[in-house]
């Protein structure tokens, strides 16, 4: 990534995310922050956002209603679940790109920032291409067709 990911950070704890914009705007991030899932989710669809930081447990809509959301509208952004909460559930887990606890330090908190954001940037790999002989039955096929033939003659032979 050539410049700085742009940050929303997503919490109620207003003094948290004052904290979080003064760290990450000193580190020359640009961030955004809002109180509630319905603000974020508005200032994710209107700026350019690379890393959305979201906290689990929050009055008006939950973070996971919130990362489901995120994912419908706004598939490229990565989002970093930062908690206090020690048992996430597994559905909540598998909409993030990563997780850090609250209270991180910050050099952690940068750090799997920076990551996140270049692992969403990166182009899929090309994959390689098989050359594949479709003059006549493979050797598989053959093996399929041979065991349905052996599994419809045993069908024929329980019924008899």
């Amino acid at each position: 990534m050539s410049h700085p990911p742009t940050i929303l950070c997503i919490d109620d704890n207003v003094l948290l995310l004052a904290m979080r914009k003064a760290l990450l705007e000193s580190s020359d991030f640009k961030v955004f922050i809002a109180e509630n899932g319905p603000a974020g989710l508005d200032l994710a669809t209107r700026e350019p956002i690379d890393v959305v930081i979201l906290d689990y447990s929050m009055p008006v809509m939950d973070g996971g209603t919130v990362a489901r959301e995120l994912r419908r509208r706004c598939p490229n952004i990565a989002i970093l679940l930062s908690s206090g909460i020690e048992e996430t559930p597994e559905s909540m887990l598998a909409l993030m790109d990563g997780v850090v606890a609250k209270g991180t330090p910050s050099a952690t908190l940068i750090q799997e920032i920076e990551r996140v954001a270049t692992a969403k940037t990166k182009p899929l790999a090309q994959f390689p291409t098989i050359e594949v002989d479709r003059e006549g039955p493979t050797e598989f096929s053959r093996r399929f067709a041979r065991s349905k033939q052996l599994r419809a003659r045993r069908r024929q032979q329980r019924r008899s």
